[in-house]
């Protein structure tokens, strides 16, 4: 979960790799990136974005936010098209992402 706020003038775009031969992601819903521009992308009341990156679909309520990983390794690329002053001289930190392990 972050703000939802990338300081670009652009857009932005985080992309999910294989780490085994480095290739784009196969899945049932053909998505092999997620940013700014995808349709259907929810956010919370209060701005803030929650991107579900894991094997298993998250919910009919949450697949539009939900960036399709993997079982085994992977590795994500953020882009950030035309980007801001502060992204340029390190004031902006990209958002961790965070394990959850389900029960």
């Amino acid at each position: 979960k972050f703000d939802g706020k990338v300081p670009v003038r652009a857009f932005w775009s985080l992309t999910m790799y294989d780490a085994k031969d480095l290739f784009m992601v196969e899945n049932p819903i053909k998505r092999y990136s997620i940013g700014d521009r995808t349709k259907g992308l929810k956010t919370e009341a209060d701005g803030s974005l929650t991107l579900y990156i894991q094997a298993k679909s998250p919910g009919p309520d949450r697949e539009s936010n939900w960036l399709p990983a993997p079982a085994g390794d992977f590795f994500l690329q953020m882009r950030l098209y035309e980007p801001t002053e502060a992204v340029l001289n390190g004031n902006y930190q990209l958002p961790h992402v965070m394990r959850e392990d389900s029960q």
